[in-house]
């Protein structure tokens, strides 16, 4: 069984793989497309990664269909914004990602921004935790 920090160091060096950089310079609440210039080639590579190096399976727009299923038939978005109950969803499965960054006026295209180090290893260890792991 992996540990938290296990996970951690795990997903940090797979970013530093993907992104051709040092670990040590890669810390937990960097944002993957801001602070560290992944692209989305490169966010796609690091899931490729992360699901071979943790044997889990990493879906597209999982955290999304997260905290859609929890609003029970209410609007998620509308017009690619989403909407307050979505983004309260988001912001307690997203507990990394500072509130402000998950306010009001945040479009679909926009949440990928916001996801950290720790994003990826929080959903790497809630997978594993599903899978008994």
């Amino acid at each position: 069984m992996s540990t938290a920090e296990d996970v951690l160091i795990g997903v940090r060096e797979c970013v530093a793989s993907v992104l051709e950089m040092p670990v040590a310079s890669i810390g937990e609440e960097d944002r993957l497309i801001d602070d560290l210039g992944a692209e989305s080639l490169d966010l796609l590579d690091l899931v490729f990664q992360l699901e071979h190096r943790f044997h889990v399976s990493i879906s597209p727009g999982d955290i999304e269909r997260r905290a859609k299923a929890k609003l029970e038939g209410k609007p998620f978005e509308i017009d690619g914004v989403y909407t307050a109950e979505a983004l309260s969803e988001l912001r307690r499965i997203l507990p990394e990602v500072p509130p402000g960054e998950l306010a009001e006026g945040l479009t679909v295209a926009e949440l990928p921004r916001t996801f950290r180090v720790s994003t990826m290893a929080n959903l790497v260890s809630r997978l594993m935790e599903e899978k008994g792991e």
